[in-house]
């Protein structure tokens, strides 16, 4: 009786197979490169805070909201933005008066990003993901006047 569930000697591991491939991808693979793919999307919606932080450092208040939206077509224009399907839900700019000397200010920029899921894994429900970052940087001369 025993001698019926032994294994062949030449092998048929073949049924073992599946379900390893199963376990690997479903286990291991895909939410690795779901982690993968919201840090890159975090690095970019770091990335289009930085660039829009240092634009509205060097032009004046008025300026920064046409500043702002150029840095923003370029950042849309990049391979980035398009891989992360990443949408920018706002980005503005503040300037802030820390004393009454106007060359102690600084700009404050919060931009709120959203990245659509790159796959979707069996069991796990994945919504679009919203990341917000505020940047400051003071502001640079804008000489003598």
């Amino acid at each position: 009786m025993r001698s019926r569930f032994r294994r062949n000697r030449k092998g048929n591991q073949i049924a073992e197979l599946a379900p390893a491939i199963f376990i690997i991808l479903v286990v291991f693979l895909f939410p690795i490169m779901v982690l993968l793919y919201i840090g890159l999307g975090y690095a970019c919606g770091w990335f289009l805070n930085h660039m829009c932080t240092r634009a509205a450092a060097i032009v004046e208040p008025a300026a920064m909201p046409t500043a702002l939206a150029s840095q923003q077509a370029a950042w849309q224009a990049t391979g980035l933005a398009a891989f992360t399907k990443a949408t920018v839900l706002s980005n503005t700019a503040t300037r802030i008066n820390l004393d009454a000397d106007p060359e102690d200010d600084i700009v404050r920029v919060t931009t709120t990003i959203q990245i659509e899921p790159l796959v979707m894994v069996p069991f796990i429900p994945l919504n679009p993901l919203p990341f917000t970052f505020v940047g400051e940087r003071p502001v640079e001369e804008q000489g003598i006047k």
